[in-house]
């Protein structure tokens, strides 16, 4: 009886060993298709690269991706007493002709010609003044209008870490 017992623990054990060692490979070969599905990125609008804080002025990357861009609008954020100017600039660092329409809660930038796609604009805002403390993070909302299409689309929102003052 107990070579019984003991052999058909024995089996237990072998076979739940060997289930738990198979199991993570399994898993593994089913997710190894959809990781490499996951990497790969198609995008047909524009986006948001990068943003942060340099000195005084704050400034957005955005990519121009899919269709030409006509107009870039900002939301300011609450925190923003006031700026002294806006200078957009392409890849180049080229200044790009364009009319800028301000309020104190948005900016629109309209464009004298289309920017196509496949370049950088970067929106400087110089001469920042808050009425935040330092170390806050600020959220600017960031909406374009693609030529020929009507309405506004949304690009993203950057996010700009203010400094600790020291």
């Amino acid at each position: 009886m107990k070579s019984l017992i003991y052999g058909g623990l024995s089996a237990l054990l072998l076979t739940t060993a060997t289930a738990a060692m198979a199991e993570p490979a399994t898993r593994v070969q089913a997710q190894a298709p959809l990781h490499e599905t996951a990497m790969v990125f198609n995008f047909t609008g524009p986006m948001i690269t990068n943003s942060g804080v340099l000195n005084s002025t704050h400034f957005i990357r955005v990519a121009v991706i899919g269709m030409s861009l006509q107009e870039l609008m900002v939301s300011i954020p609450s925190q923003m007493e006031r700026f002294d100017s806006v200078l957009v600039i392409d890849q180049s660092g080229k200044e790009v002709p364009s009319k800028i329409n301000a309020s104190k809660e948005r900016l629109a930038i309209t464009f004298d010609q289309p920017v196509a796609p496949g370049s950088y604009l970067q929106v400087e805002f110089k001469g920042v003044r808050m009425t935040t403390s330092s170390g806050d993070t600020l959220f600017y909302g960031i909406t374009a209008r693609r030529t020929g299409l009507k309405g506004e689309i949304p690009v993203g929102t950057a996010r700009i870490q203010v400094p600790l003052k020291g």
